[in-house]
């Protein structure tokens, strides 16, 4: 059992809490057997996974759930080890830190293999700052059957811890393209015939009013100001949520979740 903090793979975890340090390695941790679960089941390459028998048995799913994660790390190779308590306590930046943490390797993709992807439903993210509505939207992409997300520069970093416990393993079932150029990827899913509709609460037609049948990029931008004004003037569609007077906007979450589930039933209709 690794008991000290200055265990070199303790080291190596703790750094990935902090952006550069991410960078840099090009490596991220994955909080919780739920995120940890979805990266094995996707076939991703897990670098280490380090778990507390004693935190496991607090967190849910409890111990049984840690020892079938443990079963599916052998199977896969991953190194595992345990730790205690106080240590992993150090490497996670979770405020009730898990049973298990795990070094992963980015996953990001490039943005022209994703335009030509040839998926038909796309989302496409300007500056949402929020790590907990970029997560929500990861995993909410995922439901929908959307084939990618594009994160525009300005987005938080899609490896922020916050963000991976919030997407539930989602990040590694949904391509990602992160620090695009807004411009650039509306110009070129636009030249791929791809429509691309903004949610904007000014817009004057509602969401359920736009045709998403088709090959679609839906677009969403920051919580507290909308959509860059270079995103406004190239989209095709923009719509919004009706809402009584008095309420106040959705958050982009949920926004993204309206939208997208719009566009998997019309296109059952289709």
């Amino acid at each position: 059992m690794i008991t000290s903090v200055r265990n070199g793979l303790v080291q190596r975890a703790r750094k990935l809490r902090r952006r550069g340090m991410r960078d840099r390695a090009r490596e991220f941790l994955v909080e919780g057997t739920n995120g940890i679960e979805g990266a094995l089941e996707s076939g991703r390459r897990l670098e280490v996974l380090f778990v507390s028998r004693l935190m496991g048995a607090t967190s849910q799913g409890g111990e049984g759930q840690l020892d079938g994660l443990v079963e599916t790390a052998r199977v896969a190779r991953v190194p595992t080890f345990e730790v205690s308590p106080e240590v992993m306590q150090a490497i996670s930046d979770a405020e009730t830190p898990p049973g298990a943490v795990a070094i992963a390797p980015f996953v990001d993709v490039d943005p022209s293999q994703l335009l030509d992807s040839g998926s038909d439903l796309l989302v496409v993210l300007a500056e949402v700052r929020d790590p907990g509505n970029l997560g929500t939207i990861l995993r909410t992409a995922r439901a929908a059957g959307a084939g990618g997300v594009f994160l525009t520069k300005g987005t938080v970093d899609v490896y922020n811890p916050k963000v991976v416990r919030a997407s539930a393993g989602a990040l590694f079932h949904v391509p990602v393209a992160r620090e695009v150029a807004v411009r650039w990827v509306l110009a070129e899913l636009g030249g791929r015939h791809i429509r691309r509709v903004a949610a904007d609460p000014s817009a004057t037609a509602s969401y359920d009013e736009v045709d998403m049948r088709g090959p679609s990029a839906l677009v969403f931008g920051n919580e507290a100001w909308g959509l860059p004004g270079e995103a406004v003037a190239v989209v095709d569609e923009r719509a919004s949520i009706p809402m009584r007077a008095s309420a106040e906007s959705l958050n982009v979450g949920v926004a993204a979740a309206v939208f997208l589930f719009e566009a998997v039933r019309q296109r059952r209709r289709r």
